[in-house]
């Protein structure tokens, strides 16, 4: 059919209008919601029903006030409860998707608590605890008006859940423990009791044998430096950022300190604060002992490095120059040299190892370590070094090239870095390890995140290094769990071949001590109550030792199955690794009452395992062995 022009024109008017009725037509939003009763107990789920209606446009937002600070965006939020009994205002404020208008409504409801209580209630079999020895804790609680849900054992410092009436439960240390059950019935209602039960010592026991604080510096910390000990296990050697060097023998009497500050190395950081991590000190065959003292921070700070002899005089002394932190690090010690690792370390242009004569202290060559290194340390009998780099470089490998010299890779291959061992994963001052058959075990944190784990350890057989710029693949590689943040972790190796490898807490999991066989499998994993700042010791038993950094206890491991054996708490805060000197003798050192202290502890066993046993491979911390 013809359209005349007027009809078109009619139509077109009548567009025009509709489209104007339609501009100005209102939005209104009526905001509403139903809950399924008035009154609720505490924890009871409020059952919440939106029933808003918008007229002219769609709902875009739903905005809940839930009481208790808790809102959602949900359109019927879920999980909806109350753990304290009153009076309670929800409100729903919508707004919709034209112009933004908006409608609020609210609605008040009552919480009452009329749950009784739960009882708490416990017995114990045998009476008479030996640590050392299971015992079987029966819950007798009660709950007069519903269930008993969920039961939470306290163990002085260990948090056990408990899926049925009975646990069982060894105690690793003896004297006086407080045991305390909670409990929570079907209405969240919870009840605790605790019992303080006496523990007899049992035949694995941990004992203190002395402890002595040692640096009364204000402020004086403990953080990664730990106690090292003669060859004979007479003397042994402790440091703090309160900057003395103490000299104590196996009675605990002192025998002499060294101000390792005395010519300008500071521990201040920018902040004011001494509160910073410093290395450990190391002690060759004949007494004299091995330290590098400063932080980087103020720059104008020297560093230092000392030698000293076993009566407290000075051998011979490095100025280190400006910026220069040492941290996580014992100076290694070659039949000839003294290796350390700095970072930003100026003097030598920042290359960040340098290598010195042993006798003399004479300066012999310094080598790059990208981006600085915080420590971690392996030299080889065949003159090969190992040092953890400051980034996410792994650990750099450096081969003799003839007398005093060696040779390294570039910074980048192909911009990846490959001249380097466990390559784009970070050292974080992780300490390596050796097992005499030549093999090279490497903690560092999962950057690449090529395993699962936070941390991952490399494998690599050193008779493979031919060359410095074609290094071999890893053996392998197996993912830790924990986290590897720069707290002097790292793995020792046991007289069997075992891997032992500290993690800390972090990212969602607890600190760990995890064994992992020759062959890369993981034969255990043992998760510390607190956290871990430091590497594991073994004994001559293969028992494994760890400080507990935030409890302050030092824990004795099996080395067959990872399970307690024995514990002690000593201090405040153990950010730490223990020795194990020739006799058997435990000493760690940490933090108690604000003062620097090292504890003599008493182990179970002859001495420590004649393998990678400990921080540095000894107890003289050489990082030097096979």
């Amino acid at each position: 059919m013809k359209t005349t022009g007027f009809l078109k024109t009619g139509l077109l008017a009548l567009a025009v209008l509709a489209a104007s009725c339609q501009k100005t037509m209102e939005v209104k939003v009526h905001a509403s919601f139903t809950t399924d009763k008035d009154v609720y107990e505490v924890y009871e789920p409020v059952v919440i029903t939106n029933t808003t209606v918008v007229e002219n446009a769609q709902i875009a937002i739903c905005e809940w006030n839930l009481g208790e600070g808790k809102t959602s965006y949900d359109f019927n939020p879920e999980n909806v409860s109350f753990s304290t009994p009153g009076d309670y205002t929800i409100s729903l404020t919508v707004t919709s998707d034209a112009g933004s208008v908006k409608g609020t409504f609210e609605k008040k409801i009552s919480v009452v608590d009329n749950n009784i209580k739960p009882v708490a209630d416990f017995s114990w079999e045998p009476q008479e605890i030996v640590a050392g020895e299971p015992v079987v804790f029966t819950d007798n609680s009660t709950d007069e008006d519903g269930t008993i849900m969920q039961r939470e054992w306290t163990f002085g410092t260990t948090v056990v859940e408990a899926d049925g009436k009975d646990i069982e439960y060894t105690f690793v240390s003896y004297g006086q423990v407080d045991v305390t059950l909670t409990v929570t019935d079907d209405k969240k209602g919870t009840a605790s009791k605790t019992v303080t039960v006496e523990v007899a010592k049992g035949a694995n026991h941990l004992e203190l044998l002395w402890e002595k604080a040692y640096d009364d510096t204000e402020d004086a910390y403990v953080f990664g430096t730990s106690p090292a000990v003669s060859p004979d296990g007479q003397s042994i050697y402790v440091s703090s950022t309160g900057y003395h060097l103490v000299s104590f023998d196996t009675e605990g009497k002192e025998n002499w300190r060294f101000d390792i500050g005395k010519d300008g190395a500071s521990a201040m950081g920018n902040d004011g604060s001494i509160r910073h991590q410093s290395p450990t000190p190391s002690v060759d065959e004949n007494g004299v002992v091995y330290i590098a003292s400063s932080f980087d921070e103020p720059k104008a700070a020297k560093g230092a490095l000392y030698a000293v002899y076993d009566n407290g005089s000075q051998k011979w002394y490095v100025d280190l120059g400006s910026g220069t932190s040492s941290r996580f690090m014992s100076p290694c010690l070659t039949d000839k040299y003294v290796i350390i690792s700095n970072r930003n370390c100026s003097k030598w242009n920042k290359w960040q190892v340098q290598v010195f004569e042993r006798e003399s202290g004479a300066f012999v060559t310094d080598m790059h370590a990208n981006a600085g290194s915080y420590g971690g340390i392996l030299a080889m009998s065949d003159g090969k070094i190992i040092c953890g780099t400051g980034g996410k470089w792994g650990y750099r490998l450096y081969y003799p090239d003839g007398e005093g010299a060696w040779k390294f890779g570039p910074d980048n291959k192909t911009g990846s870095n490959n001249y380097n061992l466990g390559t784009q994963d970070t050292p974080n001052g992780a300490q390596p390890a050796m097992s005499e058959d030549g093999k090279v075990y490497l903690l560092l944190d999962n950057t690449a995140g090529t395993v699962s784990g936070g941390g991952i350890l490399y494998c690599f057989d050193s008779g493979s290094f031919t060359a410095f710029d074609e290094l071999s693949e890893p053996e392998w590689t197996v993912g830790i769990r924990g986290d590897v943040p720069q707290s002097g972790l790292g793995c020792v190796v046991g007289e069997s071949g075992t891997v032992y490898v500290t993690t800390a807490s972090g990212n969602g999991e607890k600190a760990y001590v995890t064994a992992v066989s020759p062959s890369g499998t993981v034969l255990w994993e043992s998760a510390a109550d607190g956290n871990i700042n430091g590497v594991a010791a073994v004994d001559s038993d293969g028992c494994v030792y760890y400080n507990d950094s935030a409890l302050g206890k030092l824990v004795r491991l099996s080395g067959a199955d990872g399970s307690r054996v024995a514990e002690i708490e000593l201090c405040d805060e153990m950010r730490t690794s223990p020795a194990i000197a020739a006799d058997g003798t435990v000493y760690v050192n940490g933090m108690k009452d604000g003062k620097p202290v090292l504890f003599a502890v008493q182990g179970q066993s002859s001495g420590h395992a004649d393998s990678w046993s400990q921080l540095g491979g000894n107890p003289q911390r050489t990082g030097y062995m096979y």
